[in-house]
């Protein structure tokens, strides 16, 4: 019996060390505006806009983020869009959502197109062009890039998968990520 109360002792002893010791964080609160694409008509635009969010459920799960409500962020934004990613625009975003994070992208060309002549098998090219910006207020991490991409694959490799989406969702998370970096350790 003596043993038992002992385990039981310790027990407690351990939970209530580990509950003092830890510390809460908040999770940091994104807004993460809606995919804009450019005048020119997107062929694929509501797929692209799909593959933009399940990018941004995936990387962006609680404890550790929390996204912001897609409708609430939409009426703090210019009907038009955004028209700069500057800094001092995503600033300005992250103020008027109280966001801690503000992600943007815009997308103003992408082609998929055949080239026949180049080697000896088919090749695919993919061209996407666009930029991106995300601001994070907690580490004062400003990122920006033109996007610029060109890609190519043999033919006959992307007949089984989107190539185009798997580009897109290779990009988008570099730059996620980079946004993102040093998060942790400023919480």
């Amino acid at each position: 019996m003596k043993k038992l109360t002992h385990f039981f002792f310790a027990l407690l002893l351990a939970l209530i060390v580990n509950l003092s010791l830890s510390v809460t964080a908040d999770a940091a609160r994104v807004a993460v505006l809606p995919l804009q694409f450019s005048d020119d008509a997107m062929e694929r635009a509501s797929d692209f806009t799909s593959y933009y969010w399940d990018i941004m459920v995936e990387k962006l799960q609680y404890p550790d983020y929390e996204l912001m409500d897609d409708d609430k962020v939409a009426a703090k934004l210019p009907e038009e869009g955004l028209k700069s990613f500057d800094k001092a625009t995503l600033m300005d975003v992250a103020n008027k959502t109280d966001a801690d994070i503000v992600i943007a992208m815009r997308l103003d060309k992408l082609e998929e197109r055949s080239d026949f002549f180049t080697t000896i098998e088919p090749m695919r090219r993919f061209t996407m062009k666009g930029e991106y910006a995300g601001y994070n207020r907690l580490t004062g991490v400003y990122y920006h890039k033109n996007i610029f991409e060109k890609y190519s694959e043999e033919e006959p490799l992307t007949l089984k998968n989107d190539f185009q989406q798997m580009t897109f969702e290779d990009i988008t998370k570099r730059y996620l990520y980079r946004t993102l970096k040093d998060n942790k350790k400023k919480k």
